[in-house]
């Protein structure tokens, strides 16, 4: 007995570097109540797709700011000697204080 091909999806999804592709993405069109349509990615176009890498890369870009804010916080608290149980913005302004 022949074993059938996998969908086209599930065949990319095989190949290095491509188990992480979603069903959908989002595309740059907007619906009801003004959220992004989203599309499934074996309907997506070439622009969707590039809207969609385009869209991540900003949300990225923010999400590793947020990320390194947290993690200056982080230390800055740590280096004028909080623990953990500690209140980091009091214990990092004391940092910010003792730099002046």
């Amino acid at each position: 007995m022949f074993k059938p091909k996998p969908p086209p999806l599930e065949q990319l999804r095989q190949s290095y570097g491509m188990a992480s592709l979603p069903d959908c993405i989002k595309t740059d069109a907007v619906g009801t109540y003004g959220h992004p349509i989203s599309k499934p990615i074996g309907q997506a176009t070439i622009d969707d797709i590039a809207f969609a890498i385009q869209s991540l890369s900003t949300e990225s870009t923010a999400l590793f700011r947020r990320l390194d804010a947290l993690r200056q916080l982080h230390d800055r608290a740590r280096r004028a000697g909080a623990r953990g149980a500690d209140l980091v913005v009091e214990a990092a302004v004391r940092f910010e204080e003792r730099r002046k």
